[in-house]
């Protein structure tokens, strides 16, 4: 698989390009060169899978298997799912008069973004390892952002996080999930806007 440039002037790159690139060096974003194209027997087949089993499957159409082998993707998705509270990871309640609410607050810090953010500090984590490199991620946040990042990479031996937050902007939960990590490769720093 490989991605390329919204603005179509930068290379093309494989997964892991994309995932330390951030942004192309044209400036736009990078998106798959082509999406997969999935079956009606294969979306039967996937509507019965977990959360995470659905995640695994949708990843391996993403990432190439000689970049990240199908065992060793399974695993980091584990992984990056395991301090979920909920079994499921997310869950659908089912409301009366048909309405279905699904609850995306089962992570670390209460926040959706604990689902992406877990499984991206496991690709990272994978390809720093294997590369024996270390990356400083900075985060610029007003909440939950902030809180989820740290907790996706709070401990890693690979990475450092820095995370930027507008002082008594945040919501108390908010800033205290920040400000009372105590990991070695955890900086916080806030200030007023």
């Amino acid at each position: 698989m490989w991605y390329v440039s919204t603005r179509g002037i930068a290379p093309r790159v494989n997964f892991e390009g994309a995932l330390f690139s951030g942004y192309a060096p044209d400036g736009g974003l990078f998106m798959p060169e082509e999406l997969p194209q999935l079956d009606r027997e294969t979306l039967c087949q996937w509507s019965t899978l977990s959360y995470p089993g659905l995640v695994k499957e949708l990843c391996a159409l993403f990432i190439g298997s000689e970049l990240l082998p199908k065992d060793e993707l399974n695993d980091l998705i584990d992984r990056a799912f395991s301090r979920f509270r909920h079994r499921e990871v997310v869950h659908l309640s089912r409301l009366r008069n048909g309405l279905n609410v699904l609850e995306l607050w089962h992570g670390v810090t209460y926040a959706f973004k604990d689902l992406s953010l877990s499984c991206t500090a496991q690709f990272l984590q994978y390809f720093l390892e294997k590369r024996e490199k270390h990356v400083t991620v900075v985060v610029g946040t007003s909440g939950d952002t902030g809180s989820a990042a740290i907790e996706s990479v709070q401990g890693a031996k690979n990475m450092d996080i820095i995370v930027l937050l507008p002082k008594g902007h945040c919501t108390k939960i908010q800033e205290l999930q920040m400000t009372t990590v105590l990991k070695q490769n955890v900086h916080v720093f806030g200030g007023v806007c």
